[in-house]
């Protein structure tokens, strides 16, 4: 029997062994096929490949840039690629006419390093990476530390990042600037989504590393300091207590421990950032003045977040509503179509007829991808129809144009009718743009901050899958759905313009004011929050 055991046991730790060496050989073997250059006639086929997604899949291609323009740019293209390229280089070489549709949902991706099974446990274990223990801030062509989560209290908020491993941001900035847009013609969003995507870009220069050398300027001083991986907090190991001295265990209440977790699921609690994707808490120092604090319109069950809320405003009579969307990159159409049933007494729509390119455009949503395996026999049953539905509902407009029709909504019955006033800025992006674009047509509504970096008239999004470049392994990824704002009031390609322009400075960030928020409170007469 021991024999049998032990016979077993070597066939595990065998088969164990050649699987890891395995998978280090093709993370190995993947990394060095990634760098090697590519033939100009695999090139091409890249280039007619994406030039095929986009006429096949993207509605409303012209909206931003005439069509001939842009197929001009992919001849152009073609005739300028004389020999190989790394998938890198033609990365630097097309992405920026992904970027001139100058829609910012649709972006070109590089191929990240492949790590193998090992290296990543690895990594895990050894905890946050140097990059990912910042916040950064992209402000007059300087880069900022905005929150430090490291070990470091050197490092303070408002310090100048000058370089890393002798890179400055200004070079990457200079280098990656062509490869990125926003929807349209604003400026706003471009600052803010090279301060989110810095950290990638950097990895993709340097790789992935367990330490950084950061050169930092504090005011006049110049410093640097080596960056290590940041282990994640360890549990207090549990230690073997003498009977004789056992301390009876605290009661726990799990009713309130329910609630909690309750809570936080509800309203989409971040475990990473430690924070909640929506807060709401009326004003101590005016209680008839309440703040919506909405991150984005991805997380938490909003159907009940929203009942919550308004029921506690109408119980408050809560007479001015602060609604802040600074940050928000947007999300779930549906979320905000329930949302701004409680911010009108009428009926209404939020878009026009959503436009496609063909009855079967939806069928490619990536989304399956997303999904846990174990709900894929859900999927085979309910897919084809979903198939079916989008197929017989989609109505020809023109060539290459189906539309869907939108639901005239109904207001709900605790709807606010008082003051509202909204916060924005450049990274106020996709739906809260939809969101924002209808309350601009409501003269209650007072926009304060700086102008959307999402267009006020719409998007190319919904569905946005990714697809792969067969040669170079790029990563696209397109928008399957034009939707349009009902309010086209505003300048073609342009976002929401705030009423009250106000733009925070680096100082405001060190002294952690909030000159938005501020100037509503004066405005109400409220000295603080």
């Amino acid at each position: 029997m021991l024999n049998l055991i032990k016979s077993q046991f070597k066939i595990v730790l065998f088969f164990a062994t050649t699987l890891l060496l395995v998978n280090c050989s093709s993370a190995d073997k993947f990394n060095k096929k990634i760098g090697q250059p590519i033939s100009v006639a695999k090139l091409q086929k890249d280039i007619d490949y994406v030039q095929r997604k986009l006429d096949k899949f993207y509605p409303s291609i012209d909206l931003y840039i005439p069509k001939q323009n842009l197929d001009a740019k992919f001849d152009s293209l073609r005739n300028a690629i004389k020999q190989p390229m790394t998938s890198k280089e033609f990365y630097f070489a097309i992405s920026p006419i992904i970027a001139s549709v100058r829609q910012g949902h649709m972006t070109m991706s590089q191929v990240p390093y492949k790590l193998s099974k090992k290296e990543s446990k690895r990594i895990k274990k050894a905890g946050d990476g140097p990059l990912s223990q910042f916040s950064f801030e992209w402000l007059d062509n300087k880069l900022y530390i905005i929150k430090n989560k490291s070990k470091n209290d050197k490092i303070k908020i408002g310090t100048e990042v000058v370089s890393i491993n002798k890179i400055t941001p200004q070079e990457l900035h200079s280098k990656y600037r062509k490869t990125y847009t926003s929807d349209g013609f604003n400026t706003t969003f471009l600052p803010k989504i090279f301060s989110k995507r810095f950290a990638t870009y950097m990895t993709y220069e340097l790789g992935v590393n367990d330490s950084l050398n950061f050169f930092f300027k504090e005011k006049d001083s110049l410093f640097s300091q080596v960056i290590s991986r940041k282990k994640p907090d360890e549990k207090i190991k549990a230690k073997v207590i003498d009977s004789a001295k056992v301390v009876a265990k605290p009661i726990v209440d799990k009713a309130k421990l329910k609630a909690e977790k309750r809570f936080k699921k509800i309203y989409g609690y971040d475990t990473k950032e430690k924070e909640y994707t929506k807060e709401f808490k009326i004003l101590p120092a005016a209680s008839s003045v309440a703040v919506l604090k909405i991150r984005n319109f991805s997380k938490g069950h909003y159907h009940e977040i929203y009942e919550e809320v308004f029921d506690s405003i109408k119980k408050a009579e809560i007479k001015t509503l602060i609604i802040d969307l600074r940050d928000n990159p947007g999300g779930r159409m549906a979320e905000i179509q329930n949302l701004y049933s409680y911010l009108t007494n009428e009926k209404h729509k939020l878009t026009k007829p959503s436009v496609v390119t063909s009855r079967t455009s939806l069928w490619r949503t990536g989304i399956v991808k997303k999904l846990p395996i174990y709900t894929y026999p859900l999927v085979a049953v309910g897919y084809p129809f979903y198939m079916g539905i989008t197929y017989f509902k989609a109505q020809k407009v023109a060539d290459r144009v189906f539309t869907y029709k939108t639901k005239l909504r109904k207001p709900d019955k605790n709807n606010f009718s008082g003051k509202v006033y909204v916060l924005i800025n450049g990274m106020s992006f996709s739906a809260s743009c939809v969101l924002s674009a209808a309350l601009q047509q409501n003269p209650k509504v007072t926009f304060v901050g700086e102008e959307t970096g999402g267009a006020l008239k719409g998007t190319v999004a919904g569905f946005m899958p990714i697809v792969k470049l067969p040669n170079s392994k790029l990563s696209l990824r397109l928008g399957l759905i034009d939707i349009q704002s009902v309010n086209q009031s505003g300048q073609d390609g342009r976002g929401i313009f705030p009423n009250v322009e106000i733009k925070p400075t680096i100082q405001d960030k060190v002294e952690k004011k909030d000159p938005e928020m501020e100037w509503v409170m004066k405005q109400l007469g409220v000295k603080s929050l």
